[in-house]
């Protein structure tokens, strides 16, 4: 994986602003909870600020130093990561377990250990109690930093001792909504995927047009990750509505494909399946299991009722 750049975007300018007034004052919080639409954009925001954080020379950071360096190639002593084992799966409880001890030393590098938890909706119910003690009584010189996409995936009792950051989206043409596919690197599980887009909607092509059974079909799309699959459909179901609704026109290599797969519903079909995806997306980040060849039937069924 290549270096991080820890470039700042023209979106986050302002919340730049408002964590170099903090720094300044000494007044940074001991828990962030950055919320934004996609996780790709506001994790770069996370690095740059964890590095800033870390970095003894300047609030920016410097770019120059050790602890710089080592924020860029992800080997930072006082810089702790903590994400699902594998795509899909929890944040569970021995990982903060794992780090507690750690936290309560004193750092190596400067005055600050940083914890990266990203995506915090993804900690099962054991890990956010365990993070929740953490919170509650802080070791000293450690800033938390949460990612999340929804406030509403984030435990009450953990909202309540994190202080709330919000992100906009990337800025995107207007009802582009699959645009926002291209804001995560290609070697990201999202990336991945969007990259699959041209397959997915001949997939869904096939099905309109008899071509494929629904059976057939969900058992294909098993290869993918349920969560990050679920997302690139609610995508295509938003541009599909804008297509209906609005008749925009853009000249992607996808447009036509997507245009014919518009024509095939009714608008109000495809309002019921964002609704749907809200509900699964949900409950998924929830980690309420569920039988995944049945959501994905389910769903493509209604795409046959139209």
């Amino acid at each position: 994986m290549p270096p991080k750049t820890l470039e700042l975007l023209p979106a986050h300018t302002e919340q730049w602003a408002q964590l170099q007034k903090n720094l300044a004052r000494q007044c940074l919080h001991h828990a962030l909870l950055l919320v934004a639409p996609q996780h790709g954009a506001v994790s770069d925001f996370a690095d740059r600020m964890a590095a800033a954080i870390l970095c003894p020379n300047a609030k920016q950071p410097c770019g120059e130093c050790k602890s710089c360096h080592l924020v860029t190639l992800d080997e930072h002593p006082d810089l702790c990561y903590l994400q699902p084992d594998k795509a899909g799966g929890a944040i569970k409880i021995e990982q903060i377990r794992d780090i507690q001890a750690l936290l309560y030393t004193s750092p190596q590098l400067g005055n600050h250990r940083v914890v990266l938890i990203h995506p915090a909706e993804k900690m099962n119910v054991a890990a956010a109690n365990a993070l929740l003690k953490l919170l509650e009584e802080p070791p000293d010189g450690v800033i938390f930093i949460l990612l999340a996409e929804q406030v509403s995936t984030i435990l009450p009792t953990i909202l309540s001792r994190c202080q709330l950051w919000r992100f906009p989206s990337t800025e995107i043409l207007h009802s582009d909504y699959l645009s926002l596919g291209e804001g995560y690197t290609t070697d990201s599980e999202r990336g991945k995927l969007f990259s699959q887009l041209p397959v997915i909607l001949q997939d869904l092509l096939a099905l309109m047009g008899n071509k494929i059974s629904v059976c057939s079909l969900a058992a294909k799309w098993l290869s993918y990750e349920i969560n990050d699959l679920l997302w690139l459909v609610y995508l295509i179901n938003a541009q599909m509505i804008n297509y209906r609704l609005n008749n925009f026109q853009y000249e992607k290599s996808w447009t036509l494909a997507l245009h014919q797969l518009a024509s095939h519903f009714h608008p109000l079909v495809l309002f019921r399946q964002l609704d749907e995806l809200n509900r699964l997306s949900k409950k998924l980040n929830q980690n309420i299991s569920m039988n995944q060849t049945l959501i994905l039937e389910n769903l493509l069924f209604e795409y046959k009722k139209k």
